[in-house]
């Protein structure tokens, strides 16, 4: 009696396994993810992120993925190889700057860029830093001798620093760097240097060099920055990254990302939340088409599918409960 109730119960799974395998098929699986995403999106429209989900719970997740993890050194590896590709694309030289970069994008930055009191206070702020003042002061005084020297003659500089004692060329040198600083400093701390004229004077300089510089290929741009260079770039922002995702700076600020969206987002409804982020029906719909379809197949074809259908289901059909229950109904 108990083989006959098993035997039931296994045409029984089997009828089920055929079942949910003709439902996941190719031919009625369209059909099925437009009923389930609609009943899923149907339902999830009555709850709120914060019936489901916990300011607590995506920070711990956020803060295990951007800390705890240890990060792969194959990431600046495959980050190569990605640039060596970008480098190398034939678009690069089909395009335009102007075709990646619009010149609106760039005035309204530098709009922005003036606009802002950082820019201004920023100037001003040079003018009292004695640091950078000593930098530009430099920086100057280096362009004049090297202007000097490219300017004489050979024999000249030889007889002039032949001539002139040592002493008399180092006391030359600092009062040049001093006059120097003091006309950096004086420059910077002018007002008239911040005069809306004087911005609006820099802005037409910048637009036309950015007008010429825009109608150069992207490909151009090879002169000014090599592949290794970006690599290498890249390189130091990772390692900067690896030490600043440590401190707690950065798990401060990463809390208090987390917090200010579910400030924002906690009581909205699930498929409201959907909408904010642009992510419509029609996109998902769209996604699962795309992969689901092939991956089902292939789960089908390997036999996979239906061995995780039997994995999971055999129990119930073998246990003592469901064989009661065939033999309650066979009474």
């Amino acid at each position: 009696m108990a083989g006959n109730k098993q035997e039931v119960a296994n045409r029984l799974l089997d009828g089920l396994v055929d079942y949910l395998l003709a439902r996941l098929s190719p031919e009625q699986l369209d059909s099925l993810m437009v009923e389930e995403l609609d009943y899923v999106l149907e339902r999830a429209a009555g709850y709120s992120l914060n019936q489901w989900v916990q300011a607590e719970q995506v920070f711990a997740t956020a803060q295990k993925y951007a800390v705890q993890m240890d990060i792969s050194g194959a990431i600046p590896e495959l980050v190569g190889d990605m640039v060596e590709r970008f480098y190398d694309h034939a678009i690069q030289g089909e395009r335009t700057v102007e075709d990646v970069v619009d010149e609106a994008v760039v005035m309204a930055l530098l709009d922005k860029a003036l606009e802002i009191p950082l820019s201004r206070q920023g100037m001003a702020w040079l003018g009292r830093n004695p640091v950078l003042l000593a930098l530009l002061a430099g920086g100057a005084q280096l362009g004049l001798k090297t202007l000097l020297h490219q300017g004489l003659p050979g024999p000249l500089r030889s007889q002039l620093s032949k001539r002139l004692p040592e002493r008399w060329l180092a006391s030359l040198e600092a009062r040049l760097q001093e006059w120097l600083l003091r006309r950096t400093e004086q420059l910077l701390s002018d007002p008239y240097l911040y005069r809306d004229d004087n911005l609006d004077e820099l802005r037409e300089l910048v637009k036309v060099g950015w007008q010429d510089f825009s109608q150069r290929p992207v490909a151009d741009l090879k002169e000014l920055v090599s592949s290794e260079d970006i690599q290498e770039l890249f390189v130091i922002v990772f390692e900067y990254w690896r030490d600043l995702r440590h401190t707690d700076y950065f798990n401060a600020m990463l809390e208090a990302g987390v917090q200010a969206f579910f400030d924002k987002y906690g009581d909205t409804s699930l498929t409201g939340l959907l909408d904010e982020l642009g992510v419509t029906r029609e996109l998902m719909l769209d996604d699962a088409r795309r992969f689901l379809p092939p991956v089902m197949a292939k789960l089908q074809s390997e036999g996979l599918l239906e061995a995780w259908l039997r994995r999971h289901l055999e129990g119930y059909f073998q246990a003592e409960q469901t064989l009661k229950l065939l033999e309650a109904d066979s009474e």
